[in-house]
């Protein structure tokens, strides 16, 4: 028995370019992955910051090629999960899916943790110290906004989406244009030079690696199908300028904060736990490295918008194909939003955040949190490239072989390199990060096929369609798909 909710679908048409857009730009929160993601990367191109962040651009269009292509033919609440499945079978569309709930639910749990990482670093800064406790009160707490946002309405959470990216950006792009012309920065193109990463060529392409996936956050525009106004254009041309825009900006933001800190000194930014905001205080004085905390702890409830938007539209997705509790597919009357989803992401994130934090501690937690979410990031991309390739094969000609083969099929051997320099060698408690996406992944398989013995398409063709922008025939023909067609 189907889930039956009033509304029976999301709203049509409630948001225009501009929220998926904004969507698209605010899943990547460029403010806090200047504090964040930058320092990671930095750790091994050290001086050649800049020109990993150069490669790693590259790579993000590698990636935004696959969405991109599918978004041509499907758009869907399910997002990934539904190209996956119309492409090689539920099965694989149902793992597509869980991938990405776990990547960002992890990633939600990774931002409210390091909202109490960040208050305890800028309060040493200035003296103080948080009492013991006050870390999990902090991060439950900080679940709160992103989750009411995104609770009343899909167009009301990316209206703020919308502003809060473009004010990201132009302080971002402000900061570098002072450090850029500073009579005290000293300007070269040697940070363009890959001898000064860590071991020269190796450090140069892991952090060129890190910096794409730091960067390609803008896939979660895709999972608005259903609720954007003509979403296949709209999804689309979202995809690559909100790419384009960030992976411009980064180039422009990883080549100041280089010449600001100095790119022969590199080692001490990357060991610093806020670099960025070192950089802001320097030139700019404390005052506005405070506004910029403000704005940093903003930009991760943006990211914690886009995330609980992507999961919730996921479980949604999967509750009405009865693979979830059925709960979580209710849609709120009034406000045409998968209200009990919402609701869950937040005490996931929640929960998730507080156990890390007790087994690990603060620090930790953060590390186990941020590979999780990477891991489930990796995997995920990985599914959806094979997923284009397995598009493109004999009874769907007329697609071109680069965009839908050669370019996906690049992708996924940088995927592989991603997830062998990020894990290689394990160590603990990083090492528990991997472990925990591959068991997901293996109950995610066995739990699809414990719902394969009582029906032959568990991953209901027809919820994916409700919950989508397109019509049958739009995809496939009138054929639509048989469990004979999964790819085994």
């Amino acid at each position: 028995m189907r889930v039956e909710t009033r509304p029976s679908s999301l709203s049509r048409d409630a948001v225009n370019f501009w929220h998926v857009l904004a969507q698209g730009l605010i899943s990547n929160g460029p403010l806090a992955s200047m504090v964040a993601a930058l320092t990671a990367a930095a750790g091994y191109a050290l001086g050649a910051l800049p020109l990993a962040y150069l490669f790693g651009g590259l790579m993000v269009f590698l990636w935004v090629n696959t969405p991109y292509q599918f978004s041509k033919k499907m758009a869907g609440a399910g997002g990934m999960a539904y190209f996956v499945g119309r492409s090689m079978g539920g099965r694989w569309g149902y793992l597509a899916g869980v991938a990405y709930v776990v990547y960002y639910a992890a990633l939600l749990a990774t931002n409210i943790v390091f909202f109490s990482l960040l208050v305890q670093s800028v309060g040493s800064q200035l003296g103080f110290s948080l009492p013991h406790g006050m870390a999990y009160l902090l991060t439950a707490l900080f679940v709160v906004p992103s989750t009411v946002l995104t609770y009343f309405g899909v167009r009301s959470s990316l209206n703020y989406g919308v502003i809060t990216a473009m004010v990201e950006m132009l302080l971002l792009l402000s900061l570098s244009a002072v450090i850029i012309f500073s009579p005290h920065t000293i300007n070269t193109a040697a940070v363009y030079h890959p001898s000064l990463a860590a071991h020269g060529i190796s450090g140069l392409a892991v952090g060129a690696l890190v910096a794409s996936f730091g960067m390609s956050g803008s896939t979660a525009a895709v999972y608005l199908g259903a609720e954007a106004k003509t979403a296949h254009r709209t999804i689309r041309w979202a995809l690559y300028l909100a790419s384009g825009l960030v992976v411009l900006m980064f180039i422009v933001v990883s080549y100041s904060l280089t010449v600001g800190w100095g790119y022969l000194h590199m080692d001490r930014f990357a060991q610093s736990s806020i670099p960025g905001l070192l950089i802001v205080q320097h030139y700019l004085g404390l005052k506005v490295e405070l506004l910029f905390v403000a704005f940093v702890l903003n930009s991760l409830i943006g990211m914690n918008v886009a995330s609980t938007i992507v999961v919730s539209r996921i479980a949604l997705t999967f509750a009405h194909s009865d693979l979830w509790p059925k709960f979580l597919g209710a849609i709120h009357p009034r406000r045409h939003t998968p209200g009990n989803a919402v609701l869950m992401v937040g005490v996931v994130a929640v929960v998730a955040g507080l156990l890390a934090e007790m087994v690990f501690g603060l620090s930790n937690a953060f590390l186990v949190l941020i590979l999780l979410a990477t891991m489930g990031e990796f995997l995920g991309h990985a599914l959806g490239n094979v997923g284009l390739i397995k598009f493109h094969d004999g009874r769907r000609t007329g697609y071109p072989l680069v965009a839908f083969v050669i370019l996906p099929s690049v992708s996924l051997v940088l995927i592989a390199c991603g997830v062998f320099f990020t894990f290689y060698p394990p160590i603990v408690p990083a090492l528990y990060a991997p472990l925990a996406m591959v068991l997901a992944l293996i109950l995610a398989y066995f739990h699809y096929g414990f719902h394969m013995k009582t029906r032959s398409q568990p991953l209901s063709e027809s919820v994916l369609l409700r919950f989508s922008s397109d019509q049958q025939e739009e995809v496939f023909g009138t054929g639509g798909w048989t469990e004979e067609e999964e790819v085994e």
